[in-house]
């Protein structure tokens, strides 16, 4: 574990971003599998999904806050920007699809509007919400309420890394000892 978080961050630190974000997309899933083994779907095998979105909204939520803060006992936010379920989203978009394209999260209407939904990453920006109207048209009577979300790729990761890195503390090397990669470096002739 700890040697995929030095590797995020030497891509992090050497600007390549894209494998930096493939890399950190990762850690949920193995820490999500470790602290949540009985998240199963009905065939008895593991809920990836539910796992991965329960470890991001348990460990890594509170970097996300909103104007609104977080709990009493500032351990997540109350509404967080960027929640679980989306960096699940994002981590099946870019991982399987090569885009960082995430489907629309939240309910897509009510009353009052039509909700449409933008995700975007940035790189040396800051993280970031929107909300803009566009009029109704003669098809739709609602006012279309565009909600954008940017988050930027250094804080992700560095966030994902720093929760990681304090879940593996927490919880001892024996519990990821199936979780590493071997591979023979034949450049130094020692075994990884």
């Amino acid at each position: 574990m700890l040697e995929k978080i030095k590797d995020i961050r030497l891509a992090l630190n050497n600007k390549n971003y894209q494998a930096a974000l493939a890399l950190s997309l990762t850690l949920p899933d193995i820490c999500g599998q470790i602290e949540y083994p009985n998240l199963k779907r009905r065939d008895g095998r593991r809920n990836i999904g539910k796992q991965y979105a329960t470890w991001f909204n348990d460990w890594v939520n509170h970097y996300y806050a909103d104007p609104t803060g977080w709990t009493d006992d500032y351990s997540k936010a109350k509404s967080p920007i960027f929640t679980g379920e989306m960096c699940y989203s994002l981590r099946c978009s870019f991982l399987h699809e090569g885009n960082s394209d995430i489907p629309e999260w939240d309910e897509k209407e009510d009353s009052d509007f039509h909700y449409l939904y933008k995700f975007q990453l940035s790189v040396g920006g800051a993280d970031s919400t929107g909300v803009y109207w566009e009029i109704p048209t003669n098809y739709n009577l609602k006012i279309t309420k565009t909600k954008t979300v940017r988050i930027n790729i250094d804080k992700l990761c560095e966030c994902i890394c720093l929760s990681a890195e304090k879940f593996y503390l927490e919880k001892g090397a024996n519990l990821f000892i199936d979780n590493k990669i071997n591979f023979i470096d034949f450049n130094s002739s020692k075994t990884k």
